[in-house]
């Protein structure tokens, strides 16, 4: 039982409003923050900061003992020459300023979201905590460094920190690659690479609020790392339970994946910005995504309760209508 105020952090985003919705719901004292002026939620304190401006957070941080950090960047896919800087101010020293202000504040637990991809761009078998971080990018990178940043403080300060490396997100009003790849099925523009027999590891965005919750709920010391994620699934259930929910099986066309390989690394070396990252992006669709997730299940008894099936019709009937609002993620 949570026995005292929980503050959201990015609570206007993605995964922070559900994170939100579940406080709520249960009925917890809690404060949300975030970039934005107001609040989506008018039913809950909410308190404008900054976490680049460390001077922003301070007051946020009044009277709470569990801070869930989820405030980030992450999905921007056309990056620019500012995208790595973008990335390192709000992901990596936001996250110092906001657990320096937490054990400065007095607050008992951190919970830091963080990402699988701090691993790498894939696994070569099923990758569990103890697998060295191999971060590729200027997003993995920020989150790896997010990571070590708030270990070194609550290190120092005694705060216990758990750290949330979350697959692949999706769901509801999705910005991330599953919402992507249902807007080109949607749009007839998909071909189809390889055979989908590759795994990958996606989690509903509500069982990945849920997962927050448990651990806010349970008193902890010291500094922990769990891997969250859904049992794994092939890419080819991932295409057909999107094409089932959107009504659309146009996927008569298909390039083995040694022929895209071999053109995708030829295309990279065109001098072109979007051709560049061509051939990774190749690579990442056929490649393995899968990670241990005992350690977790094991010592917060914790289970995923959406299924990929009903998952990926939530994700599109909320495309579908939304779109009619004209208000759906381009």
């Amino acid at each position: 039982m949570i026995l005292c105020a929980i503050l959201v952090t990015g609570a206007n985003g993605f995964l922070g409003a559900e994170v939100v919705r579940q406080l709520l719901g249960a009925g917890v004292s809690g404060r949300a923050t975030g970039i934005e002026a107001t609040s989506l939620r008018a039913d809950i304190e909410y308190l404008r900061a900054d976490i680049t401006q460390s001077q922003q957070i301070n007051p946020v941080l009044e009277g709470i003992s569990t801070v869930i950090h989820v405030a980030g960047l992450a999905h921007i896919f056309s990056p620019d020459a500012n995208s790595a800087e973008k990335f390192r101010q709000i992901n990596e020293i936001g996250t110092a300023n906001v657990a320096s202000a937490a054990s400065a504040a007095g607050v008992r637990h951190l919970i830091l979201i963080s990402s699988v991809s701090v691993y790498g761009p894939y696994t070569q078998g099923v990758y569990n905590e103890n697998t060295p971080c191999n971060p590729v990018g200027s997003y993995a990178l920020s989150k790896y460094n997010a990571e070590l940043r708030a270990i070194e403080i609550t290190r120092e300060s005694g705060m216990a920190l758990t750290i949330l490396r979350l697959a692949t997100l999706y769901g509801e009003g999705d910005p991330g690659n599953v919402g992507r790849l249902m807007r080109t099925l949607d749009r007839g523009r998909f071909l189809w690479i390889g055979d989908g027999s590759n795994w990958k590891s996606l989690l509903y965005r509500g069982d990945a609020a849920r997962a927050c919750m448990v651990v806010a709920e349970r008193p902890v010391s010291g500094i922990n790392i769990y891997n969250v994620s859904a049992p794994a699934c092939t890419m080819r259930e991932i295409v057909d339970g999107i094409a089932d929910a959107l009504g659309k099986h146009p996927f008569n066309v298909r390039v083995p994946a040694s022929p895209a390989l071999l053109l995708s690394r030829h295309l990279s070396r065109i001098p072109n910005r979007r051709m560049a990252s061509l051939h990774q992006t190749v690579k990442k669709w056929l490649a393995e995504d899968v990670y241990d997730t005992r350690r977790f299940e094991e010592a917060y008894g914790f289970q995923t309760k959406t299924g990929l099936e009903d998952g990926l019709k939530r994700e599109v009937d909320w495309y579908r209508q939304n779109q009619q609002n004209g208000q759906a993620a381009r």
